[in-house]
This record gives C-alpha cells, structure tokens and sequence, in this order.
C-alpha cells in the first residue's frame, strides 16, 4: 500500500506543505488471519474490557489480584497472548463474570507481525548471507527453488533436555544461467549475410 504524508518543508523562512511519499508492505494473509482472529474474540474481550472499566480495575489491581505482571493482563485483555485457565478463573471472578464466559480467549492468538513469523523473517536475514555463500561453494551459482518444494517441521530435543524445533526448507538447487545462455539468437537471416 502506497500513502502520502504530508510534511513541512522550509524555503527562505517560509514553511510550505510538501507532501511525501512511503510505502507499506503488507503481508496479506497475515493481517487476514490476524483480523479473523480478532474478530473471534472481540466480543469477549469487549465483556472484559467493560466489566473492568465499570468495577474501575486498572491492569495494575488485576496483575495484582491474579499474580501477573500488569503488561501481561493487557496483552491477554487485548487478545494478544492465550489466556491460561487459572488466570482466566482469577479475572472471571475478578470481573464478576460467568464461569468459562472466557473460553474464547484460552486459545493461542494470530498477532499481527507474529512471533513466528518474524523470528523467520530475522532467522533468513541473520544467516541467508551464510547460507548463500554455502549454496554458491557447494553448487556454484544457484538458488534454492521455492516451486519445487517442501517444508517439514519437527520437534527435537536440546542438549540440555529443551525442546526445540526445526525447520527443513526442501528444494531443488537451481543454477543461473550461464554465459551460454545469453549469447545472441542467431537467426536463419543472419547467417545468410555472412
């Protein structure tokens, strides 16, 4: 998505509008998901977010009455982290709510800029400079095929016992074109005129 923004913009001590261009990328699906995924629980969180205005419950008492640190009741009361079940008892009780009347919440968020979807993002731009020179040494001058692929993700254990996951991007290693490739078409003409 392309926006404008205006600006100011100093001439000879005159301060003139000039309007800027930037540019927004977007991740369609992402916010997609992230949308629905709102939406699933925007009613919900609206029942909290009310019933804790009108008791006049700030972040701060509901960290308190629930043993969490207040940045993590406003992220659960803004949808953005999974609402866990003693905690959702504590804030049912606390917001004088029906039992289970936040269920909605308990499963896991689609956030905009995930998690997972950054830490992809910053996991290929920290080390594909690496993996590039590692493609080139290995296979000369070529790319991993993002066509004909797959991906599978497993989970494995650390050294110390953690779990972890991993991630194998499966595709074929395909070569640049190479001088040959771009030399001049010859056509039947020519080759008449020599």
């Amino acid at each position: 998505m392309i926006g404008i923004r205006p600006a100011l913009f100093v001439i000879a001590g005159l301060m003139l509008p000039v309007m800027s261009v930037h540019a927004e990328v977007k991740s369609t699906m992402v916010d997609d998901l992230a949308n629905a995924s709102y939406k699933e629980r925007q009613q919900v969180l609206d029942v909290a977010n009310q019933a804790a205005r009108s008791k006049g419950l700030t972040l701060e008492a509901l960290g308190k009455a629930c043993n969490l640190l207040p940045i993590r009741i406003g992220a659960l009361l803004s949808g953005q982290a999974p609402l866990e079940v003693a905690t959702q008892e504590c804030m049912e009780k606390q917001l004088e709510l029906k039992e289970g009347e936040l269920n909605m919440l308990r499963t896991p968020p689609v956030r905009w800029n995930a998690g997972a979807i950054y830490r992809l993002h910053e996991a290929i731009d920290v080390y594909a400079p690496s993996i590039q020179r590692w493609m080139n040494e290995r296979f000369g001058d070529a790319i991993l095929s993002a066509i004909d692929f797959n991906v599978t993700v497993e989970e494995t254990k650390g050294s110390h016992g953690e779990r972890r996951m991993r991630i194998i991007l499966d595709g074929k290693a395909l070569p640049y074109s190479n001088d040959e490739g771009w030399r001049p078409a010859t056509s039947p003409e020519a080759e008449a005129k020599h």
